[in-house]
């Protein structure tokens, strides 16, 4: 409107000038600065409330559980804070039932990092079967979870808190023990283990979705919220043009002095009186 309606009478004086001149570019930024706004709320998801770390873990009042009694035992034993865990800490075999309490925003699972993202990603697809003999269950992380609309994602922390990636069990005193440790260090050494892990996880990775694959996206929700808003701009505009002709057809028109074919006149006199 700034750039399109221009003004009735140029300013004379310097201060009504830069006033002018000052209120024209204080617009222009408004209007630059709503729309660079409005354009990053609408790209940008919501924020996320993760936990991460196991002093988050510790001071959430979530409960927390696991497979098997040993694992319940070890936070128990722990020497550090962590046993608060353990006093939280419930036993449960079925992990397909603790990823539906971790939904509900209300329970963190711990088990293997790889075992997490399977049940993850299983959850998401139900029709979908994997082969999980492949997998490396040593436990050595947690899984908490994130909320989105009704029901929440699934979060894996980033701290480990047992990293055993690899093991091979022998009796006690065996003497084979040294020559296994050989083998497994060079085996671990070349990458080999890295690469079985990979391709035991590949088909699951690939239809992991990464947050970042996400940020941009634009939903039907996002598009309600630039409507709404565009709603509200076009419900004042009416508004104020319903006050402007109520405004002319009640009260200017309705003056003695007003004559249509002499409006510069009538608003000169006008101003006068003023």
């Amino acid at each position: 409107m700034l750039l399109v309606v221009s003004l009735p009478k140029l300013p004379t004086g310097w201060s009504i000038r830069l006033l002018t001149g000052w209120y024209w570019l204080y617009c222009i930024l408004l209007v630059v600065s709503y729309r660079a706004s409005m354009t990053a709320i609408l790209a940008n998801p919501a924020p996320r409330v993760t936990i991460d770390t196991l002093k988050e873990l510790i001071e959430s009042k979530i409960t927390c559980g696991g497979w098997g009694t040993e694992t319940k035992s070890f936070f128990e034993e722990s020497s550090d804070e962590i046993q608060t865990i353990g006093r939280k800490f419930e036993t449960i075999n079925d992990p397909f039932e603790a990823a539906n309490k971790v939904a509900k925003g209300v329970y963190a699972y711990y088990d293997n990092h790889d075992f997490l993202k399977y049940i993850a990603v299983k959850r998401k697809h139900n029709n979908i079967t994997f082969d999980i003999e492949k997998a490396n269950y040593t436990i050595n992380t947690t899984e908490v979870a994130v909320n989105i609309d009704g029901e929440r994602n699934l979060h894996i922390m980033s701290d480990c808190i047992v990293n055993t990636p690899i093991s091979v069990g022998f009796h006690k005193n065996s003497p084979l023990k040294p020559l296994a440790d050989f083998y497994l260090r060079r085996i671990v050494e070349v990458g080999l283990v890295e690469k079985w892990l990979n391709d035991a996880m590949h088909p699951i990775r690939s239809l992991e979705i990464t947050e970042e694959s996400i940020k941009a996206l634009m939903n039907l929700k996002k598009l309600y919220g630039a409507f709404i808003a565009l709603a509200i701009g076009y419900l004042l505009s009416w508004i104020c043009l319903l006050g402007e002709l109520i405004h002319w057809h009640l009260i200017v028109k309705k003056d003695p002095k007003f004559d249509k074919y002499a409006l510069d006149i009538y608003y000169m006199n006008k101003n006068k009186k003023l």
